[in-house]
């Protein structure tokens, strides 16, 4: 399976004013799974077979995501690229109206991998931030991810997880093959005053409609 770059994706730490996204270890990413290829040997026989066209089909930038919409929750957010800041962390937008995409991962409408999207639920400069009803959406439940060229991919979900903040699955979160799907992070169950965290993340798995 295909990891995300750099070395290091997130595990989520979580506090009063938000979620910070601690560091994990991988390995490298810039070191491929896949084998090295061999040379191709030079074909010695013939066949005559029916000509089809040798042009190779042209190459698509992918297009990042700008905007988030879950109508039926009331989220609506924009979206702002982000990596690892120093000390391993992702970067998260301080808003909590403002979702991070973690812009190593795959990008929406790409075919493949997941779009992680990430955000604080609260803040106490900003209030409860719209991911705050991530933990209500139902199975099925119709999620719009804008793109900057306008393009729309629509999402369904699939499932709503809690997981405690030092058990976030992040080897099957971040990645770039398999399946699409947009995954969405926040964080959530009980506050705890002392330490001004909360238990959980919750994590939605949204798949793409057709």
């Amino acid at each position: 399976m295909n990891r995300v770059p750099p070395l290091i994706i997130a595990v989520l730490l979580l506090a009063l004013t938000g979620c910070s996204l601690a560091p994990a270890q991988l390995p490298d990413a810039g070191a491929s799974d896949a084998p090295t290829p061999t040379p191709t040997p030079a074909l010695t026989a013939v066949v005559d077979v029916p000509r089809t066209s040798s042009a190779v089909p042209p190459v698509v930038d992918p297009v990042a995501p700008v905007r988030v919409q879950v109508p039926s929750a009331s989220i609506d957010m924009s979206i702002r690229p982000v990596g690892i800041e120093d000390g391993g962390f992702m970067e998260l937008p301080p808003e909590p109206t403002v979702a991070g995409w973690y812009r190593f991962g795959a990008y929406p409408a790409e075919g493949a991998g997941h779009t992680v999207l990430a955000a604080h639920v609260d803040s106490r400069v900003y209030g409860i931030g719209p991911l705050s009803n991530l933990r209500n959406l139902a199975a099925g439940t119709e999620v719009q991810v804008e793109s900057e060229d306008g393009g729309m991919t629509r999402y369904a979900v699939e499932s709503v997880t809690y997981y405690p903040r030092s058990q976030l699955p992040t080897e099957q979160l971040f990645v770039r093959d398999g399946a699409p799907a947009l995954v969405l992070i926040t964080c959530g169950g009980s506050f705890d005053a002392a330490t001004r965290s909360y238990s959980d993340n919750v994590v939605a798995i949204a798949r793409p409609i057709a």
